[in-house]
Formats: C-alpha cells, structure tokens, sequence
C-alpha cells in the first residue's frame, strides 16, 4: 500500500519513532548539518516504516508525491512497467539516499518504489519539508547535491558501453555508496543488476566471471570481494560514474 499522509491504526503497524541521534546511517540528511538542523528534520519526521519485499510500494507511477523517503536500512528500487508488462528498473536506494526527488517538479511520481530487501525508511511529509527547506537553505542544497548525483549516474549509464565497462562502473558506485569496504553484501539479485544496467541477465553473469578469472573480485552468493580495485576502474573510467582511486578508491593489497 502506498505511503498515506494521513494513516489509519491499522496502517501503523510496523512504524516506529524516529530517533536520528541513535540512527546508525552517517550520510542521512538529516547527520549532514549541525544539531539544530538534525533536531529541526526529526520534529518533521513521521513513524519510519518497514518496507518488505512484495508486500506492497511506498509509492506507485502516477501517484501524487505525499511524502519523501529517506532509507534507513536495506535497499529500495524504483522501476516503470511497459506496456508487455516487463519491469524496467530506474535506479536503486541505499541506506542514506532519498526517494521521491525526481517528483518534486509537477508533484507527480514518475515511477514505483518498492523494497528489494526487508529495508526501513524514515518519512517525510512533502509539505513539512518544503517547509523546512524554506527556513534552512543548507537543507535545499543537499537536495540539489543528490539530485545531481542522481542525473550524474543516468546520464553516465546511458551511454553506449560495454557489458564489462557498465558493469564495472555499477559494482564500484555501489561500493563508494556503501561506504568503500573490500567486502560487500550485494542487495539486489543479478537480474535486477542486468534489468538496471539494460543487460541480460546472463551477459551479467558471464561478466563477473570473466572479472573473477582475472582476479579483479570473488563472488560467492551475493557477497562481493574486490582484490582489485585499480583494474575495475580502468575498465569503467570511460563511463565517468567512479571516483578515481588515486584521490578515493584504494587499490587491494
């Protein structure tokens, strides 16, 4: 069920209060700025929300934008559906990232939002943040910052690269967005990753093989372990997606 501005007993099953002082995502919006800020963003806060997969969208294609998500854990995708009935996947949120952005020019949602993982999200009613944004301008900067992340990484996937070059651009960004560790739990599926990146599936599979036969990385279920970073990113650098290594990314011992 879509998000509801005004929800019922029933529907507040599984919400929770916001505490953002406890909350263990640093890159949050609402960890961004000074204690003021942060208090400011908590008072607008409604019950954040466990979202599971298949048990419904926070929002749907169509739908009049009532509130932004901010991720607190998990993963969220948002996909349009075609008129054969295929998924098409527009982009995927992490713990830290905001949903709904791309709704705030007309006020309508462009796509569905729905959990690829058991996730949480905290709320944001759409007119409370206007609100806030008009009394903070630090808060509407860091909405532009995101916004442009986001154009950043669409337009660089749009380009007409290489199975190896797209796939190599995606795992690094997820890696510099989950925080640049050598390991890493993947949350989506590879046919979500091929569904994205506009890949066969198995053209996904094949290729983290061939990175695995070139020791670049080791994959086992969905848990990912870069052995060399340097290398992936000389295979993605013609997608300008991925921070350069010499001033961010560490090349694996």
């Amino acid at each position: 069920m879509p998000f509801d501005a005004s929800p019922s007993a029933s529907q507040q099953l599984g919400r929770a209060h916001t505490d953002c002082a406890l909350c263990p995502v640093q890159t949050c919006l609402a960890r961004c700025g000074s204690r003021e800020q942060t208090d400011a963003w908590v008072d607008i806060l409604s019950p954040r929300m466990a979202v599971m997969p298949g048990a419904g969208a926070l929002f749907n294609a169509g739908d009049r934008l009532r509130a932004v998500f901010s991720v607190r854990g998990g993963c969220i995708k948002a996909f349009t559906v075609d008129a054969d009935g295929n998924e098409r996947i527009r982009g995927f949120y992490l713990p830290g990232d905001l949903i709904g952005l791309d709704a705030l020019a007309d006020g309508h949602c462009l796509a569905t939002a729905a959990a690829v993982v058991p996730s949480q999200v905290c709320v944001a009613p759409l007119q409370e943040m206007k609100r806030l944004v008009r009394r903070q301008p630090e808060l509407a900067q860091r909405l532009i910052e995101q916004t442009s992340r986001e154009l950043a990484a669409a337009l660089a996937l749009s380009g007409d690269y290489s199975a190896e070059q797209r796939l190599a651009a995606f795992l690094l960004n997820m890696r510099e967005r989950l925080g640049s560790q050598q390991a890493m739990r993947l949350p989506m599926a590879q046919r979500d990753i091929g569904n994205y990146l506009r890949l066969a599936t198995e053209t996904v599979c094949r290729t983290l093989k061939g990175f695995e036969r070139k020791g670049w990385l080791s994959l086992e279920d969905k848990q990912l372990r870069f052995l060399d970073v340097r290398a992936l990113y000389h295979t993605a650098d013609a997608v300008g997606l991925c921070i350069p290594p010499d001033t961010q990314l560490q090349h694996a011992a």
